[in-house]
């Protein structure tokens, strides 16, 4: 078992309260949820040790009242951090207003090299086995992944805004593949470092 000895987090994005991208009745929690679940298993038959910020619909808001969103995000990362992990991978669907944009894309935080060449890897995999992205990997500013201290990334599986894509992220046979993409890239990656 080429995972053994070896611990990480997924955080599939949104969930309870917080639907994510809703297209056509498809809410993206929904799919970062089941692509995540399907990803723990490939990682669990790899020997790793996975922790989940979230294994049903459900959010971690303490009240009814305040900043729901960022209160979210904060116990998200008590999770993150208190799991000491080797690896972070946040799992959502991406949505912007017009429909031609299509492709599965990963995203790391600027200025950590290692959150960088993990991106590398996994969108590396993503473009070989889903063969409909040739989208690079791109840096940016993301509350997660600036604030821990262990390497990460967000993987965007698709665009909900785009008909075709959003067609196949409600597949389940085709969510097994980008969780096996993704499952292909942590592997490349642990075994380059």
């Amino acid at each position: 078992m080429p995972l053994v000895g070896t611990s990480i987090i997924i955080d599939p994005g949104h969930g309870g309260y917080d639907p994510g991208v809703q297209v056509s009745g498809t809410m993206e929690k929904e799919i970062n949820l089941e692509v995540a679940l399907i990803l723990r298993d490939f990682l669990q038959q790899g020997g790793a040790e996975v922790v989940m910020t979230r294994e049903k619909d459900m959010d971690f808001l303490e009240t009814s009242t305040g900043p729901k969103k960022r209160m979210d995000m904060k116990r998200r990362l008590e999770i993150i951090e208190g799991a000491k992990a080797d690896i972070i991978l946040s799992i959502h669907c991406n949505a912007i207003p017009s429909s031609r944009w299509a492709g599965a894309q990963t995203f790391y935080q600027e200025g950590r090299e290692d959150g960088k060449i993990l991106a590398e890897y996994v969108q590396g995999e993503l473009i070989r086995v889903l063969k409909n992205t040739d989208r690079q990997v791109k840096g940016g500013n993301y509350f997660l992944l600036a604030q821990s201290s262990h390497p990460g990334v967000i993987v965007e599986t698709g665009f909900l805004s785009n008909p075709q894509e959003a067609s196949l992220l409600k597949n389940p046979g085709y969510r097994e593949k980008v969780a096996w993409a993704i499952y292909g890239g942590i592997l490349n990656y642990l075994l380059q470092s």
